[in-house]
């Protein structure tokens, strides 16, 4: 039975009991009448019969609209609630005193009751779904990767600052609707890394390609990788890129090859030059007294060189693993620095270069470690000499304050790039210029001079211009 049919049928039966009440009491009436009232004149009698059913008409038509009245409006709010023209909030409790009209009002003010609460729980979901959103996105605007989303034919629908950084976009809404590979080709130079983005566009599900910005790799490398979703909240066929900057990994791979090779060479030819004096020493009978003293000279001073070499590789172990430490004791500097100069002046002497010594006196004594602070000193010097030509000039300058003590090297050599400088200091790092190339080196001096600086409270300052020279200027605290 339909909604529309129950109601109907409930006064359907009401009206059939209303008309079985009055005919039951028109007989009833007219039976009482016809023995009660036999005496009375004939239009007396009929007045009677007729106007008593009236009043019993009018009294029972009465009485069932007021039993029924509570049923009407029931049948209103369940058909406007069942055609959802009635919202619950807005049910309403019926007059009336029956058991049925009691009952209705206690479902209605528990649905009401349950509607509130439940109105109650939705807004504290909406709210707490609200605080997620917004704690999922600043995520994703603080994620170091660069990350983009794409439709089904490439075009960007959503990134976050990483990416526009890494594209130089200051605005999210000039990349939006724009294709990937127009807002990469902005900044990448390298046409087969282009091909690759192209190629994974079209290509399988879940893919990692190298992007180079150029044909250098100090201009940058990244790694990216492309997975396609079928998720319905991201869009059917959509694309979802990491670009990842791992250029100094690169750099730091391409300066550890070449560590290798220096070390292989800055090995082998102290030990071939070791070797061969030695064997000349053991073998030859005719040799002088004084050639043997410069044999035992070069074999003694290759054994240093080897000695250094083994310390700078004890160095970087100890910084990688964070456990260089420095042994503090009264240094007198004037001294110190007076001694590493004259080691190194036979370096400057066979490069024809002149080396200057500027220290004034009485220069306070600092508390540090002897042996880091000359082995930083020392490797300034040294590659002040390295990389300056013949005939250059290098310079030890030393300047104090009551607070720090200024140590400048200064030379007339090659100069060092503003790009160059930014990456200065780094582990294995060197220089791209072809001439500081072709001298044998391995990146560590200057790593190591900073952080013997840093150990003592001071820093390492360097000053530079290309094809004129440079100034590193050790900081260190007179305290």
């Amino acid at each position: 039975m339909s909604q529309a049919q129950a109601p109907r049928s409930l006064a359907h039966r009401l009206c059939n009991q209303y008309l079985l009440f009055s005919m039951v009491g028109l007989l009833t009436f007219f039976g009482f009448v016809l023995v009660i009232c036999q005496p009375l004149p004939r239009m007396d009698w009929v007045s009677a019969s007729l106007m008593i059913p009236c009043a019993i008409f009018l009294i029972g038509s009465i009485f069932i609209k007021r039993s029924v009245y509570w049923l009407g409006q029931l049948q209103d709010q369940l058909l406007s609630f069942g055609h959802d023209e009635l919202r619950i909030e807005n049910l309403s409790p019926i007059p009336g005193s029956s058991h049925l009209a009691d009952c209705w009002n206690q479902l209605v003010a528990k649905v009401q009751q349950q509607e509130v609460w439940n109105g109650v729980e939705r807004r504290l979901s909406e709210t707490t779904n609200a605080q997620q959103v917004k704690r999922l996105e600043a995520i994703f605007q603080q994620l170091p990767d660069g990350i983009v989303l794409c439709d089904d034919h490439g075009f960007i629908v959503d990134c976050n600052n990483a990416f526009l950084n890494m594209v130089c976009v200051s605005d999210e809404n000039r990349l939006t609707g724009q294709s990937l590979t127009d807002s990469l080709k902005t900044i990448v130079q390298d046409a087969r890394s282009m091909e690759a983005i192209e190629q994974m566009l079209v290509g399988p599900n879940n893919q990692v390609s190298e992007l180079r910005l150029s044909d250098r790799t100090e201009d940058g490398v990244w790694r990216v990788t492309m997975k396609r979703t079928n998720l319905t909240a991201l869009g059917q066929g959509a694309t979802v890129w990491t670009l990842r900057d791992i250029t100094q990994a690169r750099l730091a791979e391409r300066a550890r090859e070449q560590f290798v090779a220096t070390a292989t060479h800055e090995l082998r030819t102290p030990l071939a030059n070791i070797r061969a004096y030695a064997e000349t020493l053991s073998t030859a009978t005719d040799i002088q007294v004084e050639q043997q003293l410069d044999f035992f000279n070069i074999i003694n001073n290759e054994a240093t060189r080897l000695a250094r070499f083994v310390d700078e590789l004890l160095n970087v172990s100890q910084m990688e693993a964070g456990a260089i430490t420095v042994q503090t004791h009264e240094v007198y500097l004037d001294r110190l620095i007076s001694e590493l100069v004259e080691q190194q002046r036979p370096l400057s002497a066979d490069k024809e270069q002149t080396l200057e010594l500027l220290i004034p006196p009485k220069i306070p004594k600092i508390r540090g470690d002897k042996d880091k602070l000359a082995g930083a000193i020392s490797n300034l010097i040294g590659n002040a000499i390295k990389y300056t030509p013949n005939a250059g000039i290098v310079k030890v300058r030393v300047e104090y304050d009551p607070s720090q003590i200024y140590i400048h090297v200064e030379d007339t050599g090659f100069g060092i790039s503003k790009e160059d400088l930014a990456k200065l200091g780094n582990k294995f790092y060197r220089s791209s210029d072809e001439r500081v190339q072709n001298l044998s080196g391995n990146g560590l001096g200057l790593a190591f001079a900073q952080e013997v600086a840093r150990l003592h409270g001071g820093r390492l300052v360097v000053r530079s211009e290309i094809n004129v020279g440079s100034c590193f200027t050790l900081e260190l605290p007179t305290g």
